[in-house]
């Protein structure tokens, strides 16, 4: 009977020296959603920080790219799927808009998921044309004030950043602006380098690269602060006059709503330890993004934040179909 005791207190000790990922079955594969297609921003880091954020789990990660819709298509495929902390989805700022422009969305992202990890953003950077007679955002802002409706401005469609950035500052600042949507960025850079429109929200790495060939002038970059490849811009918050402005796409990850709270803090060290890795952070770098990791509270705090302002402009543009 003492043998019997002793065998039995060492398997309860092995078993209390098994890794907490494996007891709450974490070895299974990790399924990442990813709503837009292979080789998009969202796809490209959802397998740099999820691979590597597995790996560091004990497991693998499995990408699966359900693109539709915006983004609605994954969105509402990752909603639906289990709250077992084995799927996540990497999310941007469509995640948020889409459904706002619905009369029936799918998915609410405020309510149906549970948010993981912020991984960072990519800053804005509002631009015009190399001969443009516009040397700051004041400018611009003066010329549309006393040209009502007749500047206008590239976007990549209805309710996409590069068009909802440009409303808001219309807005604030009382403007009567013309959208003009493109269906490639190539073509609203080339069309807003050679003056055919006035303005374009551009993600920051490719305004770099016309900027730096003298092709295009930046107004003001979305960033939190100065950037260092190009110090000399202001930030969009100085030229407009308005502290705390900022002008990003932001790329995390969340979960369906109900994931264990421990599942999510698990899912957020790892992907915090895995931003932490030099490769890792080259990899996301190179690809524009500015690391600002956040966990589950920080980056929910920032999703209603979202949710809230895009909603009241949608709403005021009259964006949402009936």
């Amino acid at each position: 009977m003492r043998n019997t005791l002793i065998a039995l207190a060492g398997i309860a000790a092995l078993l209390g020296a098994v890794p907490a990922q494996a007891q709450t079955g974490a070895a299974r594969p990790l399924r990442i959603i990813v709503p837009f297609g292979p080789g998009t921003g969202t796809d490209i880091l959802a397998r740099v920080v999820g691979e590597r954020a597995a790996e560091l789990l004990g497991t693998t990660a499995v990408i699966e790219n359900r693109e539709g819709a915006g983004g609605l298509v994954g969105a509402s495929a990752t909603a639906k799927s289990p709250a077992d902390g084995q799927t996540l989805m990497m999310a941007a700022n469509p995640f948020i808009v889409a459904p706002l422009l619905q009369a029936s969305a799918p998915y609410d992202a405020v309510r149906d998921f549970a948010p993981v990890a912020r991984i960072g953003v990519l800053p804005m950077a509002l631009v015009t044309g190399g001969a443009s007679p516009f040397a700051s955002v004041r400018d611009m802002i003066a010329h549309a004030r006393a040209n009502p409706g007749r500047l206008n401005y590239a976007s990549s469609g209805k309710g996409t950043p590069s068009h909802l950035e440009m409303e808001q500052i219309a807005q604030a600042a009382g403007l009567r602006i013309q959208d003009v949507p493109y269906k490639s960025t190539a073509q609203a850079m080339t069309d807003t380098i050679s003056g055919q429109v006035s303005l374009y929200f551009s993600t920051l790495p490719p305004a770099l690269v016309q900027y730096r060939a003298g092709k295009l002038r930046i107004l003001g970059i979305g960033s939190a602060r100065r950037v260092a490849q190009a110090p000399e811009v202001p930030t969009l918050a100085e030229a407009l006059g308005q502290p705390g402005y900022e002008a990003s796409v932001w790329y995390g990850f969340v979960a369906p709503a109900g994931t264990p709270r421990d599942a999510l803090a698990r899912i957020a060290d790892a992907v915090a330890r895995a931003l932490e890795q030099p490769a890792i952070r080259e990899r996301v770098e190179k690809s524009g993004t500015e690391i600002d990791p956040a966990g589950p509270d920080g980056f929910g705090a920032q999703l209603r934040r979202e949710h809230e302002k895009w909603a009241a402009l949608v709403k005021t543009l009259g964006l949402a179909a009936n």
